[in-house]
């Protein structure tokens, strides 16, 4: 298979305008690079839609055979292949995935977290690894949350992105109890009851959850820190939640 040697070439022209969200958005697709990430799409049932390996520093032959079941894989000159990622490293395969293809949210699902206008990607791609490792949990995102199908987003996931129903929501989904995460107030969280279904309401590091959504929660918990300690970041502190929900219910 001769490698493309051309940046005019259509399939990578197509494949670059997916760095961008608007594009994203449009096609319904995204990119995932580095053979770690796509072995998790394979591993969770996920093919992608076209590959793209570098023609110098191909991956395994077993790995780009089974990515072909998905689509076309194209041998790409490595430096267009750099350029098409984002990572310091330039990765040896990038495919692109359809977001169809991604998980939905189980009806009765019982435990999920909101994100609150959280804009840092690897805030948000680090909570969906959170949930994909301490779950199962949904992640629902307000407006003005990062893409978690940007590049970072999906690296800092580590391809939990393709096992974890992610959602953009105008407000909280009703999926249970909501529980605010407010350091200011509320009782300490490992009293409050998390074994029944639950949305734990998670805001910005600087910003945190506007006070109609703390005023309107079932509840509202702190992590409790040492004194003068900054906040914890957004996936931080979802991680300790999803951590103190998943010990509560194996106690139970």
């Amino acid at each position: 298979m001769e490698p493309i040697t051309s940046r005019a070439n259509a399939r990578l022209k197509a494949a670059r305008r997916l760095q961008a969200k608007r594009h994203r958005t449009a096609a319904g697709l995204f990119l995932a690079e580095g053979e770690d990430i796509v072995e998790e799409a394979l591993a969770a049932g996920v093919l992608p839609a076209e590959t793209f390996v570098a023609a110098d520093r191909p991956p395994a032959e077993e790995l780009v055979a089974r990515l072909a079941r998905g689509g076309p894989v194209h041998v790409v000159a490595d430096p267009l292949l750099a350029e098409l990622g984002s990572l310091g490293h330039p990765a040896r395969v990038i495919c692109v995935f359809r977001r169809g293809d991604l998980p939905q949210r189980d009806p009765g699902a019982t435990l999920g977290v909101y994100l609150h206008r959280v804009i840092d990607p690897g805030n948000v791609g680090t909570l969906v690894r959170a949930a994909g490792a301490l779950g199962p949990a949904f992640v629902a995102l307000s407006a003005g949350c990062s893409d978690p199908l940007s590049g970072k987003g999906v690296r800092a996931s580590m391809g939990a992105v393709f096992r974890v129903p992610i959602e953009q929501v105008d407000e909280p989904p009703a999926a249970g109890r909501h529980i605010a995460l407010d350091p200011g107030g509320g009782r300490d969280l490992w009293q409050v009851d998390l074994t029944g279904p639950v949305l734990l309401l998670v805001g910005a590091e600087r910003l945190g959850l506007p006070e109609a959504l703390v005023s309107g929660a079932d509840e509202v918990a702190r992590i409790p820190q040492v004194a003068d300690a900054e906040s914890l970041n957004a996936a931080a502190a979802a991680t300790v939640a999803l951590y103190e929900a998943v010990r509560q219910r194996a106690a139970a």
